[in-house]
């Protein structure tokens, strides 16, 4: 909020457009004001007063710095331009001389640096806003207690309050993921499953797990013959099982004598 300030339109000692303004309170270290006065003090805001009435001006002047003051900004900077007819002096320049001495909040003030404006704007250095302290304890009927400590507490009941919601909303969840019911098998298991319990396809002769154990008959007999016929049987049958479509061989079918 803005300080109520009555500032003073009454000029005592008029400068000219050339000149240069500059103003410090004795608290000020030096260095700050070299530094302010050589532009090393990054300025945050602007104002740009150009144009301005006198109250129009003195009221924007006073809600700008009321209120970067409050944002804890460091320097500012104010454009007030200069007259551009020769030899009268600017209006503008001489209030803000006149009127920035008159604000708490400011420390110091030089003449801008070329980049900036030159001898049409001001650098500004602002007092930092006092914080406020934060009571640490209220008045209650029995005792006085920290009204910190009651917030933790209340705020530790919403978390656990909460934590507990969310465990009821996650425990279906939990329950489906650890279902003692065994998963069903969709139409490719069944598949799969109806192929390996076919009598034919388990049967170790010809799974190739022990070759020793059932050895193949001996070629150019009328045995191995039969086995190699059974054998591409049960092989279109298995690719019919698994719809793809059975594998078919240039070789003629070995016949008996």
């Amino acid at each position: 909020m803005a300080t109520n300030y009555s500032l003073s339109d009454f000029i005592s000692d008029p400068v000219t457009s050339d000149a240069v303004l500059s103003y410090s309170k004795s608290r000020v270290p030096t260095k700050s004001v070299h530094a302010l006065k050589n532009g090393q003090i990054a300025w945050d805001a602007m104002l740009d007063l150009k144009g301005l009435k006198t109250e129009a001006a003195r009221e924007a002047l006073i809600q700008f710095i009321s209120s970067q003051a409050q944002i804890y900004e460091r320097c500012v900077l104010i454009i007030h331009g200069k007259d551009s007819r020769h030899g009268v002096p600017p209006l503008i320049k001489n209030l803000v001389n006149q009127w920035l001495p008159q604000l708490d909040e400011v420390l110091a003030f030089y003449s801008a640096q070329v980049k900036d404006g030159g001898l049409e704007a001001v650098y500004v250095l602002l007092k930092k806003a006092s914080r406020t302290d934060l009571p640490t304890r209220l008045p209650t009927k029995g005792r006085e207690s920290s009204f910190l400590v009651a917030e933790t507490r209340s705020m530790e009941r919403k978390r656990r309050l909460a934590e507990q919601q969310g465990e009821r909303q996650l425990a279906p969840v939990k329950a489906r993921e650890h279902s003692d019911e065994e998963p069903k098998a969709g139409p490719e298991g069944e598949l799969q499953n109806s192929i390996l319990q076919h009598p034919a396809l388990d049967s170790q002769r010809f799974d190739g797990i022990d070759p020793n154990l059932n050895p193949e008959p001996p070629l150019n007999t009328k045995a191995r013959r039969e086995f190699d016929n059974e054998k591409r049987e049960q092989e279109k049958e298995k690719q019919l099982r698994l719809g793809n479509m059975p594998r078919f061989t240039s070789t003629p079918t070995p016949r008996g004598p």
